[in-house]
């Protein structure tokens, strides 16, 4: 008994070493960056985090293969879990697909996650960091949902502030909350913040540019853009029923939101400097990136001004991402003033 004991224990262990010849392929599939998930959808770090460490491993190009892949069958195991997955949704392949798709995948992603279908129970068991609390498993089904909404239909959907909430001071402050610019928004937005209506005094004025991540080369999608200048007298002229901090930017202001190349653009008039100042004409500007707090950046000026210092437009040359300072030109038929500046965030 013990010499037949003996002979299957090398037996089986012989076939287990035999195995190990036939490994499988951990090369990862080559992938168009502009098609992944985390480019076309624009997810705050928090999501990315999220789905990197509970899907991407089955349902992108991006799979992590843990050290026990090498050991067969268990390797051949997780490969077929990949290729599965990768055939129902490859988050590295989203940008094929059109705005509608996109959106049935994400509600379909929300759907799963909501029932406990995602991620497997299986996967869990060996992938501690993919435990989603229901915290965050409420947080990822919000943003999911809300993102399908934009995807659908970029420009003609509500934003959803059930993670950009209002602030709740009175906004009658100059230095208030940043959020209090967004109060009032309507809820269909384009990429051009239209400030000055037609007819109103003025020389005419547009700026158009890009809006980049930190890196100053990804665009940036879906952020909001706020912006208010003084009209052709330097003043901040009110309409007279504005309440809130409208009271202290005035009439001319509008709102944009960047499309998936991060485009935006102005159309305006040229403001003026403030009535018996040395303070250069400029428009006051607040961006708001999805998932992160909004912010002030650096006031749109205008080179040859006479009232901005020599400094200023020398560190502009050296840094145009960061700086507002733009030169414009005349378009010959039409008279209008045209300038570009691609904003890069912090």
């Amino acid at each position: 008994m013990a010499a037949k004991t003996k002979f299957l224990f090398f037996s089986i262990a012989g076939i287990a070493l035999a195995l190990q010849i036939f490994q499988i392929d951990q090369t990862l599939p080559a992938t168009n960056p502009d098609e992944e998930f985390h480019v076309v959808a624009n997810p705050p770090d928090e999501i990315v985090g999220m789905l990197k460490h509970a899907c991407y491993d089955c349902h992108s190009n991006n799979t992590r293969y843990p050290w026990y892949a090498s050991v067969q069958p268990v390797g051949w195991w997780l490969q077929s879990h990949v290729n599965t997955g990768r055939s129902e949704l490859n988050f590295s392949e989203f940008g094929r697909w059109s705005g509608e798709d996109q959106a049935d995948v994400l509600r379909h992603c929300a759907k799963l996650v909501k029932k406990g279908a995602m991620p497997p129970k299986d996967y869990l068991r060996m992938h501690d960091d993919a435990i989603l609390s229901e915290e965050k498993k409420s947080a990822l089904i919000t943003w999911l949902l809300e993102r399908a909404d934009v995807l659908e239909n970029p420009h003609a959907k509500a934003v959803s502030f059930t993670q950009q909430e209002m602030p709740r001071d009175t906004c009658d402050d100059p230095d208030g909350n940043p959020r209090c610019c967004f109060i009032g928004m309507p809820d269909k937005l384009t990429t051009t913040l239209k400030i000055a209506p037609d007819g109103e005094p003025g020389q005419r004025l547009v700026i158009k540019g890009y809006v980049y991540k930190k890196d100053g080369k990804t665009p940036c999608r879906g952020v909001l853009l706020y912006a208010y200048h003084t009209d052709a007298t330097g003043a901040y002229t009110r309409k007279g029923d504005e309440t809130g901090i409208r009271r202290r930017h005035g009439r001319l202001h509008a709102w944009a939101r960047t499309d998936a190349q991060g485009r935006y653009a102005i159309e305006s008039i040229k403001p003026a400097s403030y009535p018996k100042s040395n303070i250069s004409a400029h428009i006051h500007a607040v961006v708001w990136e999805p998932g992160k707090e909004p912010y002030y950046i650096p006031e749109f000026e205008f080179a040859g001004d006479p009232f901005l210092a020599p400094e200023a437009v020398a560190s502009a040359k050296k840094n145009p991402g960061r700086s507002g300072i733009i030169s414009l030109g005349k378009d010959a038929a039409t008279g209008i003033l045209t300038g570009r500046r691609d904003i890069v965030l912090k």
